[in-house]
C-alpha cells in the first residue's frame, strides 16, 4: 500500500520584491501552474507575516508551500510532466531561494 507524501517548499522572494508583491505574484499568478500538477491532492500557500517572528531582521524565507499526493510515485510522475516544467519556469521568475523537503505527514491535531 502506498503512503501519501507531502512536498514542503521553503521560499525566499526575488531581491527587491515586497512581501505583498510576493504574495500577489504567488497566489494570483503562480498558483494556477501548481494546480495543474497531475494527481495533486492538496495545495496550501503560507506567506510569512511581520508580527511575532522569532528571528530578528530579515527572515530566511518569505513563505512555504505544501503540495501533496497519494504516493511518492504520483509525486515523481507529476514532476516529470510538462505541467511541472511550466511551474518550475514560472517559479524561477520570482523566487530567489527554494528549499524542498519531501515528507510523510503525522497529524497530531486535526483542525477540521
Amino acid at each position: 500500500m502506498s503512503q501519501p507524501v507531502k512536498l514542503i517548499a521553503l521560499l525566499k522572494a526575488a531581491s527587491g520584491m515586497s512581501r505583498e508583491e510576493f504574495r500577489r505574484r504567488w497566489i494570483e499568478g503562480h498558483a494556477r501552474f501548481a494546480l495543474r500538477f497531475p494527481n495533486l491532492k492538496g495545495y496550501r500557500i503560507n506567506v510569512a507575516i511581520g508580527e511575532y517572528q522569532a528571528t530578528e531582521g530579515e527572515l530566511a524565507y518569505d513563505g512555504t508551500a505544501e503540495l501533496w499526493w497519494e504516493s511518492l510515485e504520483d509525486m515523481r510522475a507529476a514532476f516529470d510532466s510538462p505541467e511541472a516544467e511550466a511551474a518550475v519556469a514560472d517559479v524561477n521568475e520570482f523566487i530567489a531561494i527554494q528549499d524542498l523537503i519531501v515528507t510523510r505527514e503525522t497529524t497530531v491535531l486535526d483542525p477540521g
